[in-house]
This record gives C-alpha cells, structure tokens and sequence, in this order.
C-alpha cells in the first residue's frame, strides 16, 4: 500500500471516529461542556448577570454543539446592546464582546438614537429626558441626524442649543432653541439659512430687550421675526428702522412648507 493510500485510510478512520463519537454522545458528555464565560464590555446600561442568564439558559452545553450564533442572536435582544460576538475557544470556554448603544437623542418621544443615528429602544428613558428630542420618519431616522448635528454645530456660533426638532412628512424642519426660541427653516436652502441668523444673531437681539417668539428663515435673502406683543408706538418706530432681516411676520405672509 502506498503512502498516500495510507494517509488516506487514516482520515477516513478519523472521520469514521469522530461520526461515532457524534452518534453515541460522546461530545455531549460532561467533559465538553462549557463551564467558562469570558465577556467583554463596559457595563454602563448592561450588566454581567444579563448576559449570563441568557447563555445559561442555552440548551446545549457541549462545546460542540452550542451555536455561536444562536446564542447571539439571543443577546442581541438585550436593551442597550448595539454590538456582539460570541466565539468558542478551546476546549470549553466561551469568549463574549459587547459594544453597548450610546445614547444620544430621544427619538419620536419614546424611543432613543445612537451616535450613528439608529433607532433603538430600553425599558424607559425617563432618566434620558435632558437629552434632546427629535421627532421624524424612522426611516429617514440616519439622514435626519446627521442633519441636526450639522444644524447644531451652526446654532453654537450663537451660543445656544438645540434642545428639540420636528421633521415633518414633506421635510420641512422646526428647531426650538435652549432660550424658547423657535426656528422654522423650511425645507430649502437650510444650512444657508441658518449661517444666515448665526452671522446676524447680535444684531437682530439688540432690536428689542424681549426675545423673539419664533423666527422664520424661510426667504430667499433675510427672515422673519415674531416679537412679544408690543405698543403701536414702539411697532412704528421699529418699522422706521426695519431692515430686510427683521422683516415683522404677519400670518398668511409665506406657503409654511417653504
């Protein structure tokens, strides 16, 4: 016989072993189990104990049989979980990493946005109210946040904060700012508007001691201010000196999907 013949024969005895070890439950026997979890993650919102009652609640103990996967697809389901691995080392250990979601928005009043924008959902998020809140399509729930940080990082050159936003079904987006303030930008030209009131932002506050109650950026060149109620008098002299960017809004006065 040859000694390529040989080696043949030798794994195909091995393969002929390993099938009747399958069959007659040796690999199921106590001596394969898994009788070690290592896992990795920081454990802000995830505990320890969550991740082990869910690997001890796996059927299948042998190290053979358990289904990384499987079990996967069991933590994954966990609240605050964005990311996992599971891998078996040898000879009875499994190794778990988890990556946890970072919370930074809340989404559509119950719901929370990661740092990539994806929707996820916890228990309760009535400790999470002081973060900001938007409001849209789900869908769109990605394109929407880089949207608002973008709008965001505009805002700060007036050194406030956008503490909400309501995305509408055509687009179109109100923002309320940190002092009340609330900015209807539209659908067009957004980021341009808003650089527009961040570079004019000092000027238009001196034109009154109250804030204003909403301002519409929604104009080709200049946008539109809704002051408190005010006396006719101060409302004329204020009209003498009115510019094209403190234009006073009147209702009806633009299309409010514009």
């Amino acid at each position: 016989m040859s000694k390529g013949a040989k080696l043949s024969l030798l794994l195909i005895s091995l393969i002929i072993l390993l099938m009747a070890a399958l069959m007659s439950g040796v690999i199921k026997s106590e001596h394969w189990k898994i009788k070690d979890i290592a896992l990795q993650a920081e454990y802000k919102r995830v505990s320890s104990e969550q991740i082990r009652v869910v690997v001890s609640a796996y059927p299948e103990r042998s190290f053979f049989k358990v289904k990384a996967d499987d079990i996967r697809e069991k933590i994954i389901m966990i609240p605050w979980v964005q990311e996992v691995s599971v891998t078996k080392k040898w000879p009875n250990s499994l190794v778990i990493k988890i990556i946890e979601h970072q919370a930074v928005a809340v989404w559509n009043k119950d719901k929370l946005l990661n740092e990539n924008g994806q929707i996820f959902e916890v228990d309760s998020i009535d400790n999470l109210m002081a973060l900001p809140r938007i409001n849209g399509k789900d869908s769109q729930s990605q394109l929407i946040w880089d949207q608002y940080m973008r709008f965001s990082d505009i805002v700060k050159n007036t050194g406030l904060d956008i503490t909400s936003s309501f995305v509408s079904n055509r687009g179109g987006w109100d923002l309320f700012l940190s002092n009340g303030i609330n900015l209807r930008i539209g659908t067009n030209q957004m980021d341009a508007r808003l650089v527009r009131l961040a570079d004019s932002w000092s000027k238009l506050l001196q034109q009154n001691d109250n804030l204003p109650t909403y301002i519409d950026l929604r104009y080709t060149n200049g946008y539109a201010v809704k002051w408190p109620q005010r006396t006719e008098k101060l409302e004329e002299q204020n009209k003498k000196n009115m510019t094209i960017e403190q234009l006073i809004l009147t209702e009806g006065l633009i299309d409010n999907n514009g």
